[in-house]
């Protein structure tokens, strides 16, 4: 198995060589979800026994290629009879009769082709083999990375909202500020505790509380971009009734929000 590493040869110019993975083992592989596998310890036999007095350390490289593909070629039989006992030697053959009676032909040919004798083998040549399959995977891939794009993208709108009810939860009822009780119920917080019930807390007509999530969705998003639309507060007497647009209550919010940011500071 082959794996491309950004290195410089020794030579006049920088370029990229390809090494080899030299711990490509059963051992050294985890499950990362159905259907996928994870490689660990790449390239660790490189380290632990490098030698830095040889003239070229490249030399060896096309040889332990041919001893990854090899080792690829255990990996996958392993795997397919779902036992370390299958690679052994003397197991060998009836592993290859399994794997002949379980799975496809090109399995048994990708198998067949890893652990053969041939002097040169390439990575290269293991695609018309998996060809087919490989562009099943691929859109299988292409598939997950949209549904994963959708979930990351409702995340996003989620800590939109979140930040704005938290500025709206650290204004309303406040008990007081800078030694003024009445702050969270007049100016710019008055009407930004009118919103709060107007979205949270009407009622039907019959007095039962109204819960719609599409309306208070729709009044956060609506305050966020700060909208023109114009909404009707009214307080909970019934004796104070307020026409404000929404940009005029994102005002309000950024406002007030920022008079408890600078008391905060001040505080410190």
């Amino acid at each position: 198995m082959e794996l491309y590493n950004s290195t410089h040869c020794r030579s006049s110019c920088y370029s990229c060589c390809w090494v080899a993975y030299r711990c490509l083992d059963p051992t050294k592989y985890y499950s990362h979800r159905e259907q996928v596998l994870r490689l660990s310890c790449a390239a660790i036999p490189d380290v632990v026994t490098y030698d830095g007095s040889s003239s070229n350390p490249l030399s060896l490289i096309p040889h332990y290629q041919q001893e990854d593909l090899i080792a690829l070629g255990k990996l996958v039989l392993a795997l397919a009879c779902r036992s370390l006992l299958a690679v052994h030697r003397d197991n060998m053959q009836a592993s290859l009769e399994l794997v002949a009676r379980s799975y496809s032909t090109d399995l048994r040919n990708l198998i067949l082709y890893l652990l053969s004798n041939q002097a040169r083998k390439s990575v290269t040549d293991l695609m018309p083999m998996i060809g087919a399959r490989f562009y099943t995977q691929l859109d299988v891939a292409q598939l997950r990375s949209d549904v994963l794009e959708n979930e990351l993208a409702k995340e996003l709108e989620n800590g939109r909202l979140f930040k704005l009810l938290v500025k709206l939860a650290t204004i309303n009822e406040r008990p007081e500020l800078n030694m003024e009780p009445t702050w969270a119920e007049t100016g710019d917080r008055y009407m930004l505790k009118l919103f709060r019930d107007y979205v949270f807390h009407q009622v039907a007509a019959d007095g039962r509380p109204w819960l719609d999530m599409a309306h208070v969705v729709s009044c956060l998003n609506k305050l966020d971009s700060g909208s023109q639309d114009k909404i009707c507060l009214m307080s909970r007497d019934e004796q104070s009734v307020l026409v404000v647009s929404y940009a005029e209550l994102r005002q309000c919010l950024e406002t007030s929000f920022g008079e408890l940011v600078q008391s905060a500071k001040e505080t410190v």
